[in-house]
């Protein structure tokens, strides 16, 4: 990939150019793919990693473990250069142009993103206990919650044993505790109790999952992405949004968590716990850009934490010497993850947000 493909002199994106970035220094095809699903987040990402093979699953793996901490810069480059594949021309909405648009920039195997497109899924030939093992934490507490204990026993005997774990945190703690203890008596199932129980995972949760993921909508995905890039390219690309799909920019103006939606959309009761595990550093970064920024946030943090802490971050923060917009941003981003994560978990309720578009 080159510069100009980056920034496109006089393109659709003039108002949203991330630093320029020169061709050697960008990441490999597969890096910029593993990118782009962290920033998505494990939900989204789920729905397109869920039918790849085993060998390209290792590769995403692999490329995410080796990632480490990415510079700001080169994400905001990734992230527009995607941006930019799935924006361009009217297949925004979906459509098989969008698709193989779509997957053309996760994957590099046109064998892979025909078979996607046409719909020949793996699932149809993956064993039902490897499909579930691979499902979303989440939506598998939600499922096995339904069932009879005995039942939910021998589903989560079937679980490696960190999903089956994950899982467990996540259930109603008597439930939970049932079903810990029938582990112990599981019984040989027979064969045709065995394919009952499988059916009933794949017509009742692995086909509703399924669907479910095949309706995410683009505004999911770009709000995902947005959360992750620097502000000003943010906005020059939610401006360009706005003028070409109003509609399009309401839907991810509403989808997207930011800095600044952390005053106007978290209740301050929330505030300390939601912070409780983020590196102080970090906190005072995000903060001090903020003051310089004369964000909202700043004071509504301070006003909702202990007397004591926000009076010591006041002086801190007088202390702080600037920090540069690069740094503060990452450290914001960091804090808007942790509220999203909480938020996801069902710890904190966002407040709808009122966009003030349209």
């Amino acid at each position: 990939m080159t510069e100009t493909a980056l920034v496109p002199s006089g393109g659709r994106h003039a108002g949203a150019r991330p630093p320029a970035i020169r061709a050697e220094l960008m990441p490999p095809p597969i890096q910029k793919a593993a990118m782009i699903l962290t920033a998505i987040g494990p939900e989204l990402a789920a729905g397109f990693l869920r039918d790849l093979g085993e060998a390209d699953m290792e590769r995403f793996a692999r490329a995410i473990g080796n990632m480490g901490k990415i510079n700001q810069d080169i994400l905001d480059a990734v992230i527009m250069e995607f941006l930019d594949l799935l924006t361009t021309g009217p297949e925004v909405a979906g459509g098989e142009k969008a698709a193989r648009k779509l997957l053309a920039a996760v994957l590099d195997d046109d064998e892979e993103i025909d078979r996607l497109v046409a719909g020949r899924r793996r699932s149809e030939i993956r064993p039902v206990w490897e499909r579930m093992n691979d499902s979303p934490v989440t939506a598998l507490a939600s499922f096995i919650q339904g069932e009879h204990p005995q039942t939910a026993a021998v589903i989560v005997s079937e679980m490696r044993p960190e999903v089956a774990a994950s899982v467990l945190e996540r259930l109603d703690r008597s439930f939970a505790q049932s079903i810990v203890l029938r582990l112990s008596r599981v019984p040989t199932l027979d064969a045709p109790v065995l394919a009952s129980i499988q059916n009933a995972i794949e017509r009742d949760f692995l086909s509703v999952l399924q669907r479910n993921l095949s309706k995410r909508r683009p505004a999911d995905l770009i709000a995902g992405l947005m959360n992750n890039i620097s502000t000003e390219v943010r906005e020059g690309f939610m401006g360009f949004l706005e003028a070409e799909d109003s509609s399009l920019a309401l839907d991810v103006q509403r989808t997207m968590f930011t800095f600044e939606d952390i005053s106007l959309r978290l209740h301050g009761r929330d505030i300390a716990g939601v912070l409780r595990d983020i590196p102080e550093e970090d906190l005072l970064k995000a903060l001090k850009l903020g003051e310089l920024q004369g964000s909202a946030t700043v004071a509504f943090v301070l006003e909702n934490l202990p007397r004591r802490l926000s009076e010591r971050y006041v002086e801190e923060l007088a202390a702080l010497e600037d920090v540069t917009r690069k740094e503060g941003e990452a450290a914001q981003i960091e804090i808007t993850k942790a509220i999203q994560a909480q938020a996801k978990d069902g710890t904190i309720r966002l407040i709808e947000k009122d966009t003030g578009l349209g």
